[in-house]
């Protein structure tokens, strides 16, 4: 089904942590980091609302890493141990790295405090993204043998369950959009990618694995407002691997068939052999795509961006398309990719951008 609440300027969650928090965060001083984390919060919500995003967030700063807002509350991830080629194959550094339990036990909420204060502060509406089950289960496994992705499959159900209730609590908390998160999915997704990764899993296999995980967080949601939307996010923050070789089609398909997500966030960079075919999306299912770089501080300009953009939209209409900046833009908790000001006019160029097609629409 289209996106039917006008949410056409997307985000994928995390911004440049400001000096301050960053510093309270070495610091180690939980009263000062819990403080330095509102005050931050409450400035990046504004910050979005000023710059007419459809929906806002807390910019991920109550996060040390994309991943611990589950790694804080689920009980039993413990260190990766041995090679992980497909978290090597995608890029994500060690550090964000855990091997997932065979009995995950959730204590408590998720991402609660997340969605508190951008719920009680600004008159917008809210969005969460979170790692998919698919994700944290494979993300620290070898995947190396049947075996090895048996376990990592029961593991990813149990976690899709703890993620399914977290996105129904979120739901009823009044959140209007939850995205998970899976940059796991591009090596598998493309030729190159699947190439280099047959000599070490079994990439059908795994690729299996995630979209059943990932789809069981997704499904049997109850009582949830109409309006409520889910999305699959496949950027990470940071560049991607490269696709120069392009998507492979079944697996393509494999992954988008049938799919219960609203919405599907991809990179969409410059180079056309690089990007994910529109065509092969349905539609029905937004396609989010992201057209500002946030690998660089370079801004690009509006007319190069709507060069790219002209023919999607000729191709899908207005219904089914997003326009965002390409992955998020925290590194890290303390490695910005660049300052706030060259963050603040990318988003500005994604809202700019976005006006060209819907107007005061958004």
């Amino acid at each position: 089904m289209a996106d039917d609440f006008r949410y056409h300027i997307d985000h994928h969650g995390s911004l440049v942590r400001p000096a301050g928090l960053r510093a309270a965060r070495a610091a180690g001083e939980p009263g000062a980091l819990a403080a330095a984390e509102e005050e931050a919060v409450i400035a990046a919500l504004h910050m979005q609302r000023r710059l007419g995003m459809s929906a806002v967030g807390d910019g991920q700063f109550r996060r040390e890493h994309f991943e611990s807002v589950v790694y804080d509350h689920v009980e039993g991830f413990g260190p990766a141990a041995g090679p992980q080629p497909l978290a090597d194959a995608a890029g994500i550094p060690a550090a964000r790295r855990r091997r997932a339990p065979a009995s995950p036990a959730a204590a408590g909420r998720l991402a609660d405090a997340e969605a508190a204060t951008p719920l009680a502060s600004v008159e917008r509406p809210v969005f969460v993204v979170l790692p998919s089950p698919g994700y944290l289960a494979a993300v620290g496994s070898a995947l190396a043998d049947p075996a090895a992705i048996g376990a990592a499959g029961a593991s990813a159900q149990a976690l899709a369950a703890i993620l399914r209730a977290e996105i129904q609590a979120l739901a009823g908390q009044g959140v209007a959009y939850v995205a998970l998160g899976n940059p796991l999915y591009p090596p598998l997704l493309t030729v190159a990618g699947r190439e280099r990764l047959a000599g070490d899993i079994d990439v059908d296999a795994v690729l299996r694995l995630l979209v059943e995980a990932d789809r069981a967080a997704v499904t049997e949601l109850e009582e949830v407002p109409e309006n409520f939307r889910v999305g699959l996010d496949l950027t990470d923050s940071g560049p991607l691997p490269t696709t120069e070789r392009g998507y492979h089609p079944a697996a393509l398909d494999a992954l988008l068939d049938e799919t219960p997500f609203h919405r599907l966030c991809t990179d969409f960079p410059a180079d056309p052999a690089t990007r994910l075919p529109v065509p092969a999306i349905k539609p029905g299912l937004v396609l989010s795509l992201g057209v500002v770089d946030t690998s660089t501080a370079a801004a690009e300009t509006v007319e190069t961006l709507l060069e790219r953009l002209d023919p999607v939209f000729e191709q899908r209409g207005e219904d089914d398309v997003a326009i965002a900046a390409s992955s998020g833009f925290a590194a890290s908790a303390d490695r910005p990719l660049m300052s706030e000001d060259e963050q603040r006019a990318k988003l500005r160029l994604v809202e700019t951008a976005a006006r060209y097609y819907w107007g005061n629409e958004i």
